[in-house]
């Protein structure tokens, strides 16, 4: 019997469960780690209770001691709620552990499978890697972005490599081709409502009526005066972004410039792949100190962090001579094609402007970074060199990998498409459910395989 366990995360859950179900029919056992009490109901309905773990914050009546550090700190300090009460998130952490290592031993789980976005998953995926007699492994299924409807296993938390596949590599797939992915115009509509004054209002009554709020789950505030902070802060930051002066793409047409793109944050993009780059003013003075002479540095907001920043974040920005902002209106693609460079912590912008033969860098590590065009930036090259151009000199020199990067992904990614429900309800739609329950079982036996013969 091959056992797995999903670590449930609020809409994502229903098409982990779509997913399980499809594998019990392959003698797939199925086991659940849970934080959210409706969630835990709703897995009640179709599994026995010894196969969920629930694990929310009445782990903090208890006195369990760690198994490992684990850089605990670090999870908190990454964790959108956690942060917010860090004695609290803490405790959470440390007395989780042994209940989590008990679950995954006692049930023989062979694999977990999770989003890396909350600190209690980043935590299963750490002791899964470092309690190597568990004999279990994490992995992290996630969409590569480009191309469209592939999504990959990511065996790390940068989501940076891919698991290993041992199927026979083919190499004629062909380059991939350069397309907005699917999710950008599907953000930008959820956006825009949540920016309407119905959004608005929408948000004032859930606020009221503490409506799905379950006080005892660690991914959500329930603080009630830190739940008000956050909000005003956000209704704030969107109102005052209207004084932001910012420039159209044609005031500097044809000038040369390295374009920066902002991450939507609190967001995992940053605060979890990006971690210690995920201050983002600090990275983009830090870029600025290294500016050629008379060249721009062009930042773009998010079209979806507009409430994220205050307006003092961008006058901060805009003190330094040849740095502008830049309409969040403009096409990236625009901006991106005709660059000297573009920069980014780990910002599909970069995955872009590699496959155009731009001059990439990303401050984390990415899977993209295998493209010859795209390398990962460290603090000690901003300091070693004379300026940025000699950077961008070394990627336009190197040899142009686009077609074997392009088959490597194709050969360890698999079609389907990979997201929550509420974004894209057709994610549960029986053809798409059996091609990525098709993808988990390859997995499955893939991997029992190489531990039967290593």
């Amino acid at each position: 019997m091959k056992n797995i366990c999903f670590i449930a995360n609020y809409s994502k859950t229903y098409l982990f469960h779509a997913i399980a179900e499809e594998l019990q029919e392959k003698q797939v056992g199925i086991y659940w780690i849970c934080t959210n009490r409706e969630l835990y109901k709703f897995l009640r309905t179709h599994y026995k209770q010894q196969q969920i773990l629930l694990i929310n914050m009445d782990h903090l009546a208890k006195d369990s001691l760690p198994l490992h550090p684990f850089k605990i700190n670090e999870l908190v300090y990454g964790d959108r709620v956690l942060r917010n009460e860090p004695e609290k998130g803490i405790r959470f952490l440390n007395n989780i552990q042994q209940d989590i290592y008990t679950f995954l031993q006692q049930r023989s789980i062979h694999f977990v499978f999770g989003e890396i976005t909350w600190a209690h998953e980043i935590l299963i995926h750490r002791i899964c890697s470092r309690c190597q007699e568990l004999n279990c492994r994490f992995l992290n299924p996630h969409v590569v972005r480009l191309p469209n409807h592939r999504f990959a296993f990511f065996t790390d938390e940068n989501q940076s490599k891919f698991f290993d596949l041992s199927r026979e590599p083919r190499s004629d797939h062909g380059m991939i081709q350069l397309k907005p992915p699917a999710y950008l115009k599907i953000n930008d509509k959820i956006q825009a409502k949540a920016r309407s004054l119905s959004g608005r209002l929408d948000r004032i009554r859930r606020f009221f009526t503490n409506e799905n709020i379950d006080k005892k789950d660690p991914t959500q505030i329930t603080n009630e005066s830190i739940r008000f902070k956050i909000r005003s802060r956000e209704e704030l930051y969107k109102e005052t972004y209207r004084l932001v002066k910012k420039v159209s793409y044609d005031d500097f047409k044809g000038q040369p410039y390295i374009f920066i793109g902002l991450h939507k944050q609190p967001e995992a993009s940053i605060d979890v792949i990006g971690r210690y780059y995920e201050d983002q003013l600090t990275n983009i003075q830090n870029i600025w100190r290294v500016l050629p002479y008379n060249w721009k540095l062009v930042v773009k907001e998010h079209t979806n962090a507009i409430g994220d920043r205050s307006l003092d974040f961008y006058r901060k920005l805009q003190r330094w001579p040849n740095l502008i902002l830049v309409d969040e209106k403009t096409p990236s693609y625009e901006l991106i094609k005709n660059a000297r460079a573009v920069v980014s912590v780990s910002g599909t912008i970069c995955y872009e402007a590699a496959l155009l033969r731009v001059p990439a860098f990303t401050f984390a590590p990415t899977f993209f970074n295998r493209l010859n065009g795209c390398d990962q930036l460290h603090l000690h090259m901003l300091q070693d060199c004379e300026h940025f151009e000699q950077l961008i000199w070394k990627l336009e020199a190197s040899f142009d990998n686009r077609m074997e990067f392009s088959n490597y992904l194709m050969n360890h990614s698999f079609e389907g498409t990979f997201t929550d429900p509420i974004t894209i309800p057709a994610v549960l739609e029986p053809e798409n459910v059996q091609k990525l329950s098709i993808a988990f079982n390859e997995i499955i036996n893939c991997s029992l395989v190489k531990m039967a013969t290593s």
